[in-house]
């Protein structure tokens, strides 16, 4: 019988709108997303949404370049948790938002153009769909010293179950569809936030 792993404050990593993000004790290269604890009758149970839609992807084929991949299902002190890559920069630190490099000017608004080109051509070109369009779901991974690519760390294939998320699993055309208005919600919103923190547009 497999041992529960006990998640701590120690590894406690961020707090999402459903899930909270742990350091994995046993593989610090990854993390654990386990359910709140409270109020779990109203959640929509992103863990299986995104566990059907990575198994979906890799049936696929689908490079997990710039998503953060999934490995499956854990039991953890806190509830069952689902396992992801963690993304970090070349040097082993957790990376950065893109939301906070937009805050932080970390680069020009050329750079930040083309990093945001790299993702969409990743997007479109394998069919993947970034619903939940939060800067703060992407990282901004400096993979080597001074290259940078965008990595979707949450908010892929769907908000819930239902008629939609079995049309992205099985109707490419509609998903296709779906990219394309998510994308155009996805560059107004990187418009939205860099007014908001007085960049350049």
């Amino acid at each position: 019988m497999n041992k529960k792993l006990i998640l701590t404050k120690d590894y406690f990593i961020a707090k999402g709108g459903e899930r909270d993000c742990y350091s994995n004790p046993l593989d610090f290269t990854k993390v654990i997303k386990v359910l709140h604890t409270y109020n779990n009758e109203n959640n929509r149970n992103q863990n299986d949404l995104d566990y059907r839609y990575f198994k979906f992807l890799e049936k696929l084929k689908v490079p997990f370049s710039h998503i953060s991949k999934t490995y499956g299902y854990v039991d953890t002190n806190l509830g069952k948790g689902l396992v992801f890559d963690k993304v970090c920069d070349y040097n082993g630190k957790i990376s950065m938002t893109f939301l906070d490099t937009i805050i932080k000017d970390k680069f020009t608004k050329e750079q930040e153009d083309l990093l945001v080109e790299d993702l969409r051509n990743y997007l479109f070109e394998n069919n993947v769909l970034f619903i939940d369009i939060g800067l703060y779901n992407i990282l901004c991974c400096e993979y080597e010293k001074c290259k940078y690519k965008l990595v979707i760390i949450d908010g892929l294939g769907g908000r819930r179950t239902g008629v939609k998320f079995w049309l992205y699993l099985n109707s490419t055309s509609f998903t296709k569809y779906k990219i394309k208005k998510s994308w155009k919600r996805f560059l107004a919103e990187i418009y939205r936030k860099r007014k908001q923190y007085n960049k350049k547009v």
